[in-house]
């Protein structure tokens, strides 16, 4: 079960800064504490903590690029793998996955540019 951003006491805030800075990642604190990863690094991010870019771990970038070809939506797959879409994007395509072209909006017109 997550915890609301509201419930780290402050205590518990400094704890999860002092453990990034000591090189845990965002990922294990968010599974000690039982919060959204997103919660880790607004917590860092208001300690102004400088916040280590994490690569994709190749098991991450093989199975996005499995779940992207089988149909998945780029956000469906990088919400699956709970990491940024952009990042996944990036991956799969350093990967050698030839994206699929936007779908736009249903029901809308897209604009020509």
């Amino acid at each position: 079960m997550k915890r609301g951003w509201n419930r780290l006491s402050n205590e518990d805030q400094a704890v999860v800064v002092a453990r990034y800075k000591d090189g845990a990642t965002s990922t294990a604190l968010a599974t000690d504490f039982g919060v959204a990863k997103s919660t880790i690094l607004r917590i860092l991010r208001d300690a102004r903590t400088v916040v280590r870019r994490q690569s994709l771990t190749l098991d991450q970038v093989t199975e996005g690029a499995r779940l992207y070809e089988s149909g998945l939506s780029l956000s469906q797959v990088a919400k699956n793998l709970d990491v940024n879409q952009e990042t996944m994007r990036v991956a799969i395509i350093a990967a050698g996955v030839t994206l699929r072209p936007p779908t736009g909006r249903q029901g809308q017109a897209r604009p020509n540019t």
